[in-house]
């Protein structure tokens, strides 16, 4: 049942933003079909899943993530694709959230062994990209983005599922401004007590200690990503750093190595905003927001 405060169709953008022209890309069919569309080209990224831009015959543009063959026979990643699509399509139903992929359809190919799903295209450029190249149309819209962000997880969370896969690479940024939120594949229902969980899934960076440690988590575990996201969109940094990944975990992990502070990398930070942020990184799950409904509350006293 939505919490108090949720917004069932939030107005993502605050106002009209900058953003370059994305490349112009002629989507000429490959000769491939697949599922009724026409694979016009490949797309990088996907972890053990294949993405491809097709057309279908109006010449729409959508996105079909193939499970890779090695992947596919293996019941339990099958299971795990399809219900990120399932997922998707009850986050959009009754109608679509501006801020989350649109799902068209899934199922098999190749006589039912390669699964297949099919997503809205969206025009886009991820926050990784973003961050890489640190574009002046993030630090000019830094607000914007976290605040897209802030709603769009406590529509997740207020529809009873955790994403637990928020990080750069599954946020898109349209050329209107207006964030995506993509990849659901590891999310799963929403309890009010920690969810003891059979793996630890997804990027450590973006994992709690608590979930690293004791294979727990909860709202505190999105508010957690959704924090470290928000300290590299300020700073250009992640709060634990170093050469070596092994060493970076036992300092995430590590209840006596503090986070970097951020008005140490960005002094132009708002005091308020970056307590605001550095609470959402806590260690202790105890010292962060219980949810995201009084993240958005203190969002909101920054305006």
């Amino acid at each position: 049942m939505p919490t108090p405060g949720a917004e069932d169709n939030p107005n993502p953008c605050q106002q009209e933003i900058a953003f370059p022209p994305p490349f112009a890309v002629q989507e000429n069919p490959m000769n491939q079909e697949f599922a009724g569309y026409s694979i016009t080209r490949p797309m990088t990224g996907g972890g053990m899943t294949k993405l491809y831009v097709a057309i279908d015959a109006q010449q729409t543009r959508y996105v079909i993530r193939v499970l890779d063959a090695v992947t596919a026979k293996d019941r339990k990643s099958r299971r795990r694709f399809f219900h990120g699509g399932e997922v998707i399509a009850r986050l959009n139903t009754p109608k679509p959230h501006p801020n989350i992929v649109p799902f068209i359809k899934a199922g098999y190919e190749d006589k039912g062994k390669t699964p297949y799903m099919v997503l809205e295209y969206v025009e886009s450029r991820t926050l990784r990209d973003l961050l890489l190249y640190r574009e002046p149309l993030l630090t000019d819209n830094v607000m914007i983005f976290i605040r897209q962000l802030a709603n769009v997880i406590q529509y997740i969370h207020a529809h009873g599922f955790l994403h637990l896969d928020i990080k750069p690479e599954n946020i898109l940024i349209r050329p209107d401004g207006r964030l995506v939120l993509i990849d659901f594949d590891l999310a799963l229902p929403r309890k009010r007590f920690f969810k003891k969980l059979s793996t630890v899934s997804g990027t450590t960076a973006y994992v709690p200690p608590e979930t690293l440690v004791n294979r727990v988590a909860d709202d505190r575990a999105d508010i957690y990503a959704f924090g470290i996201c928000c300290y590299e969109m300020l700073t250009f940094h992640k709060p634990y750093e170093g050469e070596k990944i092994d060493l970076v975990r036992a300092a995430q992990i590590d209840p006596r190595t503090p986070p970097t502070p951020i008005r140490q990398y960005n002094a132009n930070v708002p005091a308020a905003l970056a307590n605001l942020v550095m609470k959402c990184i806590a260690k202790n799950p105890e010292d962060r927001y219980p949810d995201m409904f009084l993240v958005l509350r203190d969002l909101d006293k920054l305006s």
